[in-house]
């Protein structure tokens, strides 16, 4: 008798779902979308997760269109021949170098899934403006990865990083942890890491001041107005860089590491410190019997009052942008839908989190994450303990990194020194168009 109940409670349960799905779509003119994500490797899941949206919204169908090796030109290519994405999964560069084709996300008819963002829209806002082209799809958070593992084992189990907030405080925190037998950082030598994310993302950013103060100095050094040897800050970013490269393991031949063979140490406790960000949790859960891991701040000053020394850098970097200049209004209603969707649902965060191992900047997720550095960034992040680097990212250079990552790399390798590596980078920005 229970078993016939119980089938009973599920038909009408299945009878009514149908009945609201067709009541519903009843409501709706069907409409066709179309999506595009730079998200490679993943089209089958991708196509997984659109397929349980469609059940959801079933009056949208969605079709899918894979990035393929160059992203940007594959995209391109579908504005040439007429077929506009709906919905992009783009850089935030990208969406702000075209958002002349994008709609205004803060103008749509429903607005509130913007209380759920914590950070990011700055990411998709030009300057003087406050229309926001995307909604941020994840969020990176960088500053030095630690190895947990010899961190207690030195200093105990309740020991609290954060208590590193001043550059004093950091090298004791170096030399003791090499008095205990450990090598204390490694210094990442690739240019790109070494130019955007030491230099570049630090020196542009909130540590100078609102953006206003950060647009102005980049405007300096355009101009030929400003020298970097005389600024307060450049000298603590370079000071404190200093002391990475008087611990770094490799010291001896800075320049021969490998991104791979210094994760592997730092993942194996070889190494108890890396400047670098959550995104190479994906290089580093190949490896075997990895050690506990985190992120922890990187101070610039001794000043323990000074809040920036508590917090890590931050960046949005892609988002969820909607077309507007070959989609109709009904498309464009529809895939403000799907963004939204993709970005805050229950399902979306499971693709984002469970699967790529991102973080989101949401005050509503409850997916999982197994990516312990992403743990770490969501935590400074709910916290708002983020020092914003989106002057940089989206108003600096695009080709700041290229050129002057090797005059950080010959830094590196003394083979440069300060005044000389300041010059170079204001003859950067001197020679820009």
């Amino acid at each position: 008798m229970f078993k016939k109940m119980m089938a009973m409670l599920m038909t009408l349960v299945m009878l009514l779902s149908a009945t609201a799905a067709i009541a519903e779509t009843a409501d709706h003119q069907p409409v066709t979308i179309s999506y595009y994500s730079t998200q490679a490797g993943v089209d089958d899941e991708t196509v997984a997760t659109l397929a349980k949206f469609m059940e959801q919204y079933p009056w949208i169908t969605v079709n899918y269109y894979p990035c393929g090796d160059d992203q940007l030109a594959a995209w391109l290519a579908l504005y040439n021949g007429g077929n506009a994405p709906t919905v992009s999964l783009l850089d935030c560069g990208q969406i702000l170098n075209y958002s002349d084709y994008m709609v205004d996300l803060s103008k749509v008819e429903d607005t509130s899934f913007w209380s759920h963002v914590l950070s990011g829209t700055e990411f998709f806002q030009k300057e003087g403006s406050d229309a926001v082209y995307g909604i941020p799809g994840s969020y990176q958070g960088f500053s030095l990865i630690y190895n947990k593992t010899i961190v207690k084992k030195v200093f105990g189990e309740d020991f609290d990083v954060n208590t590193v907030n001043t550059v004093d405080k950091l090298v004791k925190f170096f030399d003791d942890i090499e008095a205990a037998g450990y090598p204390s950082t490694v210094v990442f030598s690739a240019d790109w890491a070494l130019g955007a994310h030491y230099l570049g993302c630090q020196l542009f950013s909130e540590w100078l001041g609102d953006k206003a103060t950060q647009r102005q100095i980049m405007a300096d050094l355009k101009d030929g107005k400003g020298g970097l040897i005389d600024n307060e800050h450049f000298n603590n970013l370079m000071d404190v860089f200093d002391i990475l490269k008087a611990h770094n393991i490799n010291k001896a031949d800075p320049l021969a590491d490998t991104q791979e063979g210094d994760l592997e140490m730092l993942a194996h406790g070889k190494v108890a410190t890396m400047f670098q960000g959550d995104w190479n949790w994906l290089a580093i859960r190949t490896f075997e019997n990895i050690d506990e891991l985190g992120i922890m701040p990187l101070p610039l000053t001794n000043d323990e009052t000074d809040a920036r020394n508590g917090k890590i850098l931050g960046s949005c970097p892609k988002g969820y942008a909607v077309d507007k200049f070959q989609n109709t209004p009904e498309q464009q209603a529809a895939g403000v839908i799907l963004a939204q969707w993709l970005a805050l649902s229950p399902e979306g965060e499971d693709f984002m989190v469970s699967l790529i191992g991102s973080t989101l900047p949401f005050d509503n997720v409850t997916a999982v994450n197994e990516n312990p550095l992403a743990v770490s960034t969501q935590e400074y992040l709910s916290a708002g303990k983020i020092l914003d680097c989106s002057t940089y990212l989206c108003e600096g250079p695009t080709d700041f990194w290229l050129v002057c990552g090797p005059f950080m790399q010959a830094y590196l390798a003394g083979q440069m020194d300060r005044a000389t590596l300041a010059d170079e980078i204001a003859e950067y920005f001197a020679d820009l168009d």
